[in-house]
């Protein structure tokens, strides 16, 4: 429908965090972006499992932990080859400035650390050059520089193509980068299938949306966060996503939200 033979794989959240994971496949050819919090690491090694238990490349978006837990655990596990892996975290300073939780510290030497130790190739994403998986080609259109007061603004945002549509996946890109998106690629962002930045909230602005113009939005989104529900309802959180929701409706978006079956889109 969508990839000529490639799929497109959108696991669920397993706990309550909001998480982030996909992976496309096709023609032997598997990448991985990101990968959940600890809790979805048991179901991403399983898909990867079934498609053959290696990773071409893994491309990680940015140093939070509900987006590289599960790449952690899945490389401490053995099972999975990752033949490389693209990331470009911000100093630990810089980090650690920022993020006070030490657990969450840990895991992200934790995953510095597993890298070296299996000597993983690195690539460090350079916006605008293009990087080849197999027959897939990924585009970063931001680099990992932090743009803002946030590890958000760091996020690397991809374009993917792929033997059909591309795919463009925002991570949580923010207000603080979303305007160097804009200025250096207005003419890559046209994309029918968009991930929504930041699980759908308090992420990119509608105007940024209004550049893509998306028929197919990917939501990695929880129920609660989906319905800004803080426990008493549809809308009594402190969430955007209705509002985001509501711009997709103006765009005549699809949207793909998984609740527990990994959706598969091909």
């Amino acid at each position: 429908m969508f990839f000529n033979g490639d799929k497109l794989y959108m696991p669920s959240s397993a706990g309550y965090s909001q998480s982030m994971g996909f992976v496309l496949a096709g023609k032997g050819d598997v990448l991985a972006i990101d990968g959940g919090t600890f809790a979805e690491a048991e179901n991403f090694e399983n898909l990867l499992l079934s498609l053959g238990g290696r990773v071409d490349t893994w491309f990680l978006t940015h140093a939070h932990y509900d987006h590289i837990d599960a790449f952690v655990k899945i490389l401490s596990g053995g099972k999975v080859k990752v033949n490389s892996v693209c990331f470009n975290f911000p100093p630990l300073d810089f980090y650690y400035s920022i993020e006070k939780n030490v657990a969450r510290k840990e895991c992200l030497e934790e995953c510095v650390a597993l890298i070296e130790k299996h000597r993983i190739p690195a690539i460090k994403p350079t916006k605008g050059e293009r990087i080849p998986v197999g027959h897939f080609t990924v585009t970063p259109l931001s680099d990992g520089t932090p743009l803002g007061p946030s590890i958000n603004s760091s996020s690397v945002v991809l374009r993917v193509e792929t033997s059909g549509k591309p795919v463009l996946f925002l991570s949580d890109l923010d207000g603080f980068s979303e305007d160097a998106v804009l200025k250096d690629f207005p003419d890559l962002l046209r994309c029918d299938i968009v991930q929504v930045a930041h699980h759908g909230q308090g992420g990119a602005s509608e105007r940024f949306y209004g550049a893509v113009r998306p028929k197919v939005c990917l939501w990695p989104t929880p129920e609660w966060l989906w319905n800004n529900d803080a426990g008493e309802g549809c809308g009594t959180g402190p969430y955007k996503t209705l509002e985001t929701r509501k711009w997709m409706e103006k765009f005549g978006a699809v949207n793909y939200r998984p609740e527990r079956e990994t959706i598969v889109i091909e």
